[in-house]
């Protein structure tokens, strides 16, 4: 860690805002990517990499977590930015988790497929009705949820007094070093003495 903390010190920013940051590119970065592989799936039918779930429980990971230690970042400067930053990873984490559905849906319909006798009839002689059945699942679960996140953000949580407050109240997971401040006689306590007289 005191290597860690010494190229902070260079950086001149704090571990939170270092996290944040770093779990913040991650879950830009794992957005898009998640983002191709849908129009993969709605344009050709079939993803490029099917992740497992441990590859999604790390990406899911990534903005829950870029959430957690922004509270105590240098981003998190008023009030209005606390919520525009919970507002980022609550659509992050929503692009991964829908590919993630999504992605598994298009796998368990191709291994049923897969799964019957004469697959490779189906697939050369009715790919004008393979195709588009793959599409449309594809298509399905993006299109059934995108509106019923934006009307839970927009008028779930901005018309709620109560659930902005403590939005701004939340004060994030603090990983600055908690020891700085104590020596070997931190804990020492000194009763009925007069401060003068020491």
């Amino acid at each position: 860690m005191k290597l860690i903390d010494k190229f902070l010190k260079k950086l001149n920013i704090s571990r939170n805002t270092f996290a944040t940051y770093i779990l913040t590119l991650l879950t830009v970065y794992l957005a898009v990517d998640r983002i191709v592989e849908m129009l993969l799936m709605i344009f050709t039918g079939v993803s490029y990499s099917y992740w497992g779930p441990i590859q999604y429980t790390l990406a899911l990971a990534c903005p829950i977590f870029a959430f957690l230690f922004s509270g105590q970042s240098e981003f998190a400067t008023s009030n209005m930015k606390k919520v525009q930053i919970l507002y980022i990873y609550i659509i992050g984490l929503y692009i991964i988790a829908i590919s993630m559905f999504t992605q598994w849906l298009n796998m368990g319909a191709w291994l049923l497929l897969l799964s019957v006798p004469n697959y490779v009839e189906i697939i050369t002689d009715f790919s004008d009705i393979v195709r588009p059945a793959f599409i449309a699942i594809s298509i399905y679960l993006p299109l059934v949820t995108a509106f019923p996140l934006f009307k839970w953000i927009y008028f779930g949580v901005n018309d709620n007094l109560d659930q902005i407050r403590s939005i701004w109240d939340y004060k994030g997971i603090n990983l600055s070093d908690q020891k700085k401040d104590r020596g070997v006689y931190t804990c020492e306590v000194f009763l009925c003495t007069d401060d003068d007289y020491r």
